[in-house]
Order: C-alpha cells, then sequence, then structure tokens
C-alpha cells in the first residue's frame, strides 16, 4: 500500500501582540522594529503581520531584538544636543576631546 505524501509543514507565525509578550515591550515597539528592519513580518491577505517563529527565537536567543547590526543609531534630539553641549562646556571647557577620554577611563 502507497503511502500518502506528508503536507508540507506550515510555519509557526506569531502575531504582534505575541512576539510583543515574548519580549516584553508594547505591541508598538514591534511595529517600529518591523518598520526599522530589526523583524521581517510577512503581511497576510487580511493585512495583518505575522513573525515567524524561528526569527523571534532567534532574537530571543542572542538578545539583538533592540539593536539591528544593519542601521545606524539613532541621531540625537536637539535637546540632548544642547545638553550635552553644555555639559562638554561646564565640566570640561568646550574640549569635547577631553570627554571623551573622561568616558573612556570611566567606561574601562
Amino acid at each position: 500500500m502507497a503511502k500518502q505524501p506528508e503536507e508540507p509543514q506550515q510555519p509557526t507565525l506569531y502575531t504582534p501582540a505575541e512576539v510583543a509578550n515574548f519580549f516584553r515591550v508594547d505591541p508598538k515597539t514591534v511595529t517600529r522594529w518591523a518598520r526599522t528592519g530589526t523583524l521581517h513580518p510577512i503581511t497576510l491577505p487580511s493585512g495583518h503581520r505575522r513573525y515567524h517563529a524561528d526569527e523571534i527565537h532567534r532574537l530571543l536567543k542572542t538578545g539583538d531584538a533592540g539593536a539591528d547590526d544593519n542601521h545606524a543609531e539613532p541621531e540625537p534630539s536637539p535637546r540632548a544636543r544642547a545638553v550635552l553641549h553644555s555639559v562638554i562646556r561646564t565640566y570640561f571647557g568646550g574640549d569635547a576631546t577631553a570627554a571623551i577620554k573622561a568616558l573612556r577611563t570611566e567606561l574601562s
């Protein structure tokens, strides 16, 4: 008796809410990760997004969900730049190189 061919196994897909629950973040963060390329959703015919379980499990294992190596750091806000400029001017006499050296010493 011939065996019936097995149906191809369907990949496990997660909803944005499930992914958010795994990473303990807001679902809007999952949407942002998809927009910036950290996650790669598939879009169903209904327009809803789903995420491959393999990708989610890999990111959970490596801990790289919040930082994608393919994307540059976001630009600091004008306020952050102003505060940094003020700190360098006040504490380092405006010498950014001295501020960087102090940070490197402190962090190492």
